[in-house]
């Protein structure tokens, strides 16, 4: 949106221009070109902001720097008066020039002051530009300023070291101000404070070794002064460039358009919105309204910043219903038709990788949906596992107490034979045999060692009761033990390629390995059977492949046949 220029704008430009060119005349053009430069400058900020207000009618900055030329230009003016009281006002009106570029510059690019302490060094500012009034010294032939404070010796000459000293402090402040602006910022913000904040520094460091001249501290080159005029005069300019860089990328978002086409390549949005909007910091969120939430390219949870963080949210939508958002850098905010404009360009590819995000955000529930199963399943195997242990077991350990009683108290028969004495043995036996297919039907069902001892222990005991020799090399415990469901699936790998390779590999010795690194347990066994071993379908590695992926990891069966067997397992462990 577009604004008219207002008339009193023009009327406060044009007249301390007309004045000049007519005192230019009435002098005979004598200093002609000073005065050009002078009227120069002022005119070139004021453009510069009305401009820029013309095209961004919010724009803060915009208006400081109008006001900025406005007050250069009529101190010019006023100055230029012989009467002491106008030359003293105009002075004052000049001082404003100061504050209005240290606010410009401190606010830059929002507006915004946006912390009490940035409040407090842009009003040290003004005060003090408008105190240094006291302390400037007009040249001979100019009238006299009615608030210069005596410069020769005492109270005056005091107050006017005192109004030296106090500003340093205002000025480190300011240029520590623009230092945190500059480290707080992302990459985005850099790029939009760089034509401000080096020379923002460079002229307040300046201006500081100016205040040190005048207190007899330090020797100023006047070269430096053209220094600081030429940074003054880079102002405007350099904000002119801002503006024009802003409709450059705008034009630029069609490039982004032709780029990602009706679909775009999967993967590419965020890279080719980072280009587009010269935010390396870019993030995209997909909507999915099931879930009444977001989810980032890889279907995980995304939550957006809140209200008052480095970072800015811009929600998109297409055909009225909300696809996504983009969340970048908040000093993006400041050009809203730049981001606008890029949301809108990327609406279809948004839509395309927002469905591809709902895929994985299901995928992903089905993960978890799994790994809660098998810690469901585990945590019954548990249950099941003590109800055996505590009920049904030891009711037969006490069963078999009371026959081996029973038999020391029963007097001998007469004659031998097959009596009670030879029944109860029998007895006996079978029971003893049952107690061992409980124990082992408990141990298949949730291995109660693992609890009691850890994996490396458990994994240890498996080794011993293995009908072949097992090396184990296990480094698993010292962060700490693992999670439950990871150290059963783990158990179950070995276990069950332990029970292949006495069953079909004919092995002479096995090697097992557990070892845990970067936040992964893998886990493997190998031997030096006849390998040929496959996961078929209702094997017990297919089972272990479906455990182990409930969990997010991998199985590998390596089974040349001849070559051995390599049963490698890797889960996340945390």
């Amino acid at each position: 949106m577009r604004r008219r220029l207002p008339v009193w704008w023009i009327v406060l430009t044009l007249v301390p221009v007309a004045v000049v060119v007519v005192d230019a005349v009435a002098d005979d053009y004598e200093d002609l070109l000073e005065r050009v430069v002078a009227v120069g400058i002022g005119v070139l900020f004021v453009a510069a902001g009305l401009v820029a207000w013309t095209k961004r009618p919010g724009s803060v900055i915009a208006r400081l720097i109008a006001y900025a030329g406005l007050a250069w230009l009529w101190a010019g003016v006023l100055t230029g008066s012989t009467n002491a009281v106008v030359f003293t006002a105009g002075l004052f009106v000049g001082s404003l020039t100061a504050g209005l570029l240290a606010h410009l510059a401190v606010a830059y690019p929002s507006g915004r002051l946006t912390s009490p302490s940035e409040r407090a060094v842009v009003v040290a500012a003004y005060a003090a530009a408008v105190a240094f009034v006291t302390v400037d010294r007009p040249d001979p032939g100019y009238p006299p300023n009615l608030v210069q404070l005596s410069a020769e010796r005492g109270v005056g000459r005091a107050v006017e070291i005192a109004i030296l000293v106090l500003t340093l402090p205002v000025i480190a402040a300011f240029v520590a101000t623009l230092v945190g602006h500059w480290r707080g910022a992302g990459s985005a913000g850099r790029r939009t404070l760089a034509p401000i904040v080096p020379g923002a520094c460079l002229v307040a460091v300046l201006s500081g070794v100016s205040i040190l001249e005048q207190l007899g501290l330090f020797s100023f080159d006047s070269r430096w002064g053209v220094v600081q005029l030429g940074l003054l005069v880079a102002v405007p300019l350099v904000f002119l460039a801002s503006v024009l860089r802003s409709y450059l990328d705008r034009a630029g978002v069609g490039g982004l358009v032709v780029e990602l086409g009706d679909t775009g390549p999967r993967g590419q949005l965020r890279p080719a919105l980072a280009r587009a909007l010269r935010d390396p910091s870019v993030e995209v969120a997909y909507w999915l309204a099931d879930r009444a939430g977001y989810v980032d390219s890889e279907g995980r949870p995304l939550e957006l910043p809140a209200g008052g963080s480095r970072r800015s949210v811009t929600v998109i939508e297409r055909g009225g219903e909300r696809v996504g958002a983009l969340v970048h850098d908040a000093i993006l905010g400041e050009e809203p038709a730049l981001v606008e404009a890029a949301a809108a360009a990327v609406g279809m590819a948004m839509e395309n990788e927002r469905l591809h995000a709902e895929v994985l955000a299901r995928l992903e529930e089905v993960r978890a949906s799994r790994a809660r199963i098998v810690e469901a399943g585990d945590a019954e195997r548990r249950r099941v596992e003590r109800n055996l242990h505590d009920g049904a077991q030891q009711r037969l350990v006490g069963l078999s107490l009371a026959l081996a009683m029973a038999r020391q108290r029963l007097p001998p028969e007469p004659g031998g034979g097959d009596g009670v004495d030879t029944l109860l043995a029998e007895a006996s036996e079978e029971l003893a045999l049952a107690l061992r297919e409980l124990r082992e039907l408990a141990r298949g069902i949730h291995p109660a060692i693992l609890s009691e001892v850890g994996l490396r222990g458990a994994v240890e005991s498996l080794a011993e009761r293995a009908p072949v020799p097992v090396s184990v090399r296990a480094e698993v415990e010292a962060e700490g033990r693992l999670p439950p469901a990871v150290e059963v699936a783990a158990y179950f790998v070995i276990s069950e390629s332990l029970a292949n390779v006495a069953k079909y590999a004919r092995a002479t010795s096995v090697t097992v390995t557990v070892t845990r690194r970067d936040g992964r347990l893998r886990v493997e066994v190998a031997d030096d059977g006849v390998g040929g071993a496959c996961g078929h379908a209702g094997s017990g590695l297919e089972g272990l492949g479906d455990r182990v992926a409930a969990l997010d990891g991998t199985l590998e069966v390596d089974s040349p046949p001849g070559g051995g067997t390599r049963v490698t397992a890797e889960v996340p462990c945390g």
